[in-house]
Order: C-alpha cells, then structure tokens, then sequence
C-alpha cells in the first residue's frame, strides 16, 4: 500500500529540480516517460496523432540557466509527425510571464523559416507546455489552461499552428491515490508527490510506473548524478525558501498597511486589533513605530 514518507530523505528525485525534470523527461534512456505523458496529456486534442517517437533537438536551448538555476527549466523536442514542443518547468512567478511563453512559440516559428522567395511561411505546429509551480491571478483557480489562436466572438480556433497549455501544479486537487483513474492524473499526483513518497504508485497495473521506480530512485542514481542532484536540490530548496520568506513580507506589509489604513479612518485601536486578529497592545505598538 501507498504511503506518503515523513522523513527530510526521500526515495525518489525531485522533479521539481533541474536535474529530476531533465532525468526523468529530457533523456534518449527514458523519453517513453515524456511520450506517454504527452500522449495522455492531448488525447482528447481534436485531430491530435498519437506520438510514437520523437527527437530532442539543440542541446543549447535546453542548457541549464545560471541566472535562473533552480526556477526555470526546459525541454525541447520534435515529434515523428512534425509537431514542435517545448516543455518547461517553473518554479516561481515573474514578471511578463505569458509575455515569454508567447516569444518561445515565436522563437521556435521563426527557427523553421527558411531563405529565399520560395518558402510559403508553413512551418510545423508548436505547443507550449509549462509546468507551474505557482498560481497566476488571471487563471484564477483553474488546474489546467488550454490557449490557442481563436476568434474573439465565436472563440474559435483559426489556426492549429500555436497551442499553449499551462498546469498550475498547486491546484491538483487529487490527494489519493485511488482518486487518480485517468493515466494523466496518474502522471500529475506522481510529478507534485514524488518527492515525498516511501514506493511508487500505480506500478502493479502499469509496467511504465514500474519501470519509473527504478529509473527516479535515488539510490540507483551513480555518484556523480547524485553530485549533481543534490547541488540542484540544494538550489531548489534556497529558491522556495527564498519565495516562502517573501511571501510572508508581503503579507506583514500587507497588515501594517490596512492597520494603518483602518487608523487614518478612525476605526478605534479594539476594531482594528480584532479586524487584524492581532492583540490590542501589538497594533498599539505598531502604530506607534509609523
């Protein structure tokens, strides 16, 4: 049976990191993974084709970011029939965010565009898939986000050449595993728990979650990539430690600011200190501090 691991050292690779992301989905060794997620992911895309193999293109574009080392990583790959993805994981929120994913689809149309008068500007379907680990306003509280090129009054699509598919990972909202039936739910409860769990679930009826076992175990990992795991999981960490930090800023500036607010109104100290779920003392010696 199933059990979610309590202790700090887990079982399996975080896929969250550079390394667990690219291990698991970025590797000749291991690309059925990416396949049939990706064949579970858009079974119900209209005119969709069954992947049977793919390519992963320029290294270059899918090199770590030292800049950006444990925030954001991706892949990138072409299908047997054509198609072109990016798949990319996310580990906090930045500015212009859907800005960028608009300039990769871009960027991997323009590199199929070829020289001379000849070309008729056709060039192979790109799809953008990007695990978040985070949640954006404007998706609201929606799991999975589905966005393509649509006709504004009948909403719909006027081309098949750009998909964007964007996962919120924080609103999976299965927290067992017999609640995941689909194969993509499957896929979704093991890439937000993974890194928690004692054994790997759904393996006595797929022979691929099997297989996924030993492939994400730690302890099978060889010593230069447990090297290398660690580095990236120590990063992962500082970076979520960093997000948790200032979120919990914000929300202290956030209340100092409405007890200063509620203050200028003329609330008295005892309203504000009970609209605030603060003792009266505490509001008063903040406020003397302003």
């Amino acid at each position: 049976m199933w059990k979610p691991k309590q202790n700090a050292m887990s079982t399996y690779i975080n896929p969250m990191t550079d390394f667990g992301f690219k291990y698991i989905f970025g590797r000749e060794e291991s690309k059925d993974f990416l396949i049939d997620f990706l064949n579970n992911l858009l079974k119900d895309e209209p005119g969709f084709d069954t992947i049977i193999d793919l390519q992963y293109l320029d290294k270059e574009k899918s090199r770590r970011r030292k800049r950006e080392r444990g925030v954001i990583y991706d892949i990138h790959y072409q299908t047997t029939n054509g198609k072109r993805f990016t798949v990319e994981m996310q580990n906090s929120s930045q500015n212009y965010y859907i800005d960028r994913m608009v300039y990769y689809a871009s960027k991997a149309i323009v590199d199929q565009g070829e020289v001379g008068s000849d070309w008729l500007y056709e060039f192979e379907p790109i799809y953008i898939i990007s695990f978040m680990n985070f949640c954006l306003e404007q998706f609201k509280d929606e799991f999975r986000i589905d966005a393509a090129l649509c006709d504004l009054r009948t909403h719909q699509p006027i081309s098949d050449k750009q998909r964007y598919i964007f996962i919120q990972l924080p609103l999976f909202g299965k927290n067992k595993p017999e609640e995941c039936r689909e194969k993509i739910d499957q896929w979704f409860y093991i890439f937000n728990n993974m890194s928690t769990m004692e054994t790997m679930p759904f393996t006595q009826k797929d022979r691929l979650f099997h297989r996924l076992s030993s492939v994400a175990s730690y302890a099978n990992l060889s010593d230069e990539d447990k090297m290398d795991y660690d580095a990236d999981l120590k990063a992962y960490r500082d970076i979520v430690g960093q997000l948790s930090y200032a979120k919990a800023e914000g929300r202290e500036e956030g209340k100092v600011e409405m007890i200063v607010n509620m203050m200028k109104a003329g609330l008295p100290i005892e309203q504000i200190a009970m609209i605030a779920n603060m003792a009266v003392d505490k509001v008063k010696k903040l406020l003397s501090n302003i």
